[in-house]
Formats: structure tokens, sequence, C-alpha cells
């Protein structure tokens, strides 16, 4: 079984260093990027002990010292997953939108509150780092508008927690669990019409 992977390559001491982050795992979704991959490039190593134009002027003699802490220390972790975050997050979040579309316009009842709770926890726990944001972006509405909405339903009791540690009341985990299954018969039947 393979999984799409999103890639960030650099060279860093004259080695290939290929940074990864898998989308869409089956066992659940990974926070941070999962994958280091580092090569030795023969073919520039070459050219540079040749006197030709290597990518990195002190390439040959830091490449055959191999995979070494200050190798490790200089590879740039946190440049690859703010390259990689925004879509990584895109494609991971964005069967949730489908599933969970449409989204109450007005939010009144427990039930449109249980909705909008269920669509905020599915958020962060599909590895959503702005989960309010993206909720506004799906919606056209403001971000004050959503979290007006997520603080009502926390004190309705609905939404229990904050951020990684959100979920929905268990009193009310029947209906979020009607929703679930009223919002996939739809999207079964909506896709099967096309």
């Amino acid at each position: 079984m393979t999984f799409k992977v999103l890639w960030a390559r650099y060279r860093v001491h004259g080695l290939n260093v290929s940074i990864g982050w898998t989308v869409g795992h089956i066992m659940g979704d990974f926070r941070e990027p999962n994958k280091l991959r580092i090569d030795f490039d023969a073919s520039d190593y070459a050219l540079a002990q040749a006197g030709e134009t290597g990518t990195d002027t002190y390439a040959p003699a830091k490449a055959l010292d191999g995979i070494t802490t200050s190798l490790l220390r200089a590879i740039p972790m946190a440049h690859a997953r703010a390259l990689m975050r925004e879509r990584h997050e895109q494609l991971t979040v964005g069967g949730l939108r489908q599933e969970l579309s449409p989204l109450p316009s007005r939010v009144e009842s427990d039930r449109d509150y249980v909705h909008i709770s269920m669509a905020y926890v599915a958020l962060v726990n599909g590895s959503s780092v702005e989960p309010i944001k993206r909720l506004a972006e799906w919606t056209g509405e403001s971000v004050d508008t959503w979290s007006a909405r997520l603080r009502r339903a926390r004190t309705k009791g609905i939404l229990l927690g904050t951020g990684r540690k959100a979920r929905i009341a268990p009193e009310h985990q029947a209906v979020a669990n009607d929703l679930w299954n009223e919002r996939r018969a739809e999207n079964g039947r909506s896709s099967g019409d096309q």
C-alpha cells in the first residue's frame, strides 16, 4: 500500500537530503515530517574532484565524512516543515470538508452546535494547525464568527476541551454519530449520482 508523500530536497555538506511528510496514512496523520533520506551524490562528487563545478565548493571533503552530528544539525527541518505544512494540511483535511459540508449557515439548535463542534474536533484530529481559520475559509464567514460559535458550544456543554484535547461531550455523542452517518450517506448518494 502506498501513500502520497510531500518532499523537500536540500544539499547539505555535499549530500542530497530529502525530507518527506506522508499524507493520509491509514493508521493516522503524521503531525510532522516522518521521512528522512540522506544520499551520497557520486556524480557531483566526481565533477568536483575533476575541477568541474560541483554544487558545493566544500562538498567533496565533507561528503566523505558521512552522516555526522554536524550534518544532522545542518538539516533544515524547520524550513522543510514550513514549506510543506500548508499543502500537507490541505491534503489531509480536504476529505473532511466534503464529509462535513454543508455546515449550518445559522447555528441555533443544539444539533447545529453539535455539527460545528464535530467539524472542529475532526479538523483538530486531522492535523489542522488552524481549524477555526479552515472553517472560516470553507464557509466564507469570519474567524471571529467561528470563534464565537465554538465558545457558545463550550458554554452549552457540547464541546469540551480546546485544541488537541477538544471532544464532543458524551451526552451529545449519539447526535454526532447520527450526523456523521447522515453526512456519509448523503455524500455517498451524491457521488454515486455523478
